[in-house]
């Protein structure tokens, strides 16, 4: 074996083990974003939520909101919050528009 290829398999052998050091801090660095993830998404699904019933705050009558919300959400069968929000919603901008 020469000189120049013991420098060359030298160089190849460093490039390699520095090319698996940085992919194995990355992995340890994405592995701890993914609870933030998970959280951040956790707290997305929350701020959705209250948006929909501020949306619903916002299209109706105050003295009426208490009485409709209560209806809405014990008195019928459990349907998806999200449509049933938005059912709402709907529904209070049509009596809005009509003018009840």
């Amino acid at each position: 074996m020469g000189l120049w290829t013991a420098i060359v398999i030298i160089v190849v052998v460093t490039v390699l083990a520095d090319v698996y050091s940085k992919n194995q801090k990355n992995k340890a660095r994405f592995s701890g974003n993914d609870k933030k993830m998970n959280e951040l998404n956790e707290t997305i699904k929350k701020l959705e939520k209250r948006i929909e019933n501020l949306e619903i705050i916002a299209v109706s009558d105050p003295d009426n909101f208490q009485d409709r919300a209560r209806n809405t959400s014990f008195y019928k069968e459990p349907e998806e919050p999200a449509r049933a929000n938005q059912r709402l919603v709907n529904e209070l901008a049509r009596a809005k528009q009509r003018g009840d």
